[in-house]
């Protein structure tokens, strides 16, 4: 009954981060068009900074039409505000090569479970 229970909270909490995540995107999407003066489809975004165990987005990244900017979420009125001013952002300007593919937990363990077998197998045998 309680592994259950706990594994219904767990859907339940995956389910608003990604809820929460997938609104932030639309949302900073539609801001960014609307400060850059650039179409929703020139635009990229990027998640840099999370918050909290379910891993809510709290700092989000555009560029696009020779434009950038961040956006930072404020939970305690719920919405999304640029942080500063949008500036100016070279055409060959790569937002990812600043901030490389973020690991989920999982990829997290495992690059750690493989660190400890590694050292492991460098360790000499003790006589």
């Amino acid at each position: 009954m309680i592994a259950r229970l706990s594994l219904v909270l767990l859907m339940a909490t995956v389910g608003f981060a990604c809820g929460h995540n997938k609104r932030s995107e639309r949302t900073v999407l539609d801001r960014a068009s609307f400060d850059f003066h650039c179409p929703k489809e020139e635009i990229e975004l990027i998640v840099i900074d999370e918050e909290g165990a379910r891993s809510l987005a709290s700092q989000i990244a555009a560029h696009g039409c020779e434009k950038k900017a961040v956006y930072i979420f404020y939970p305690d009125i719920d919405t999304w505000v640029i942080n500063g001013a949008v500036t100016a952002a070279p055409a060959e300007h790569d937002p990812g090569a600043y901030h490389g593919k973020r690991k989920n937990r999982k990829e997290k363990r495992a690059d750690k479970k493989a660190e400890k077998q590694a050292k492991k197998l460098e360790k000499p045998p003790v006589d």
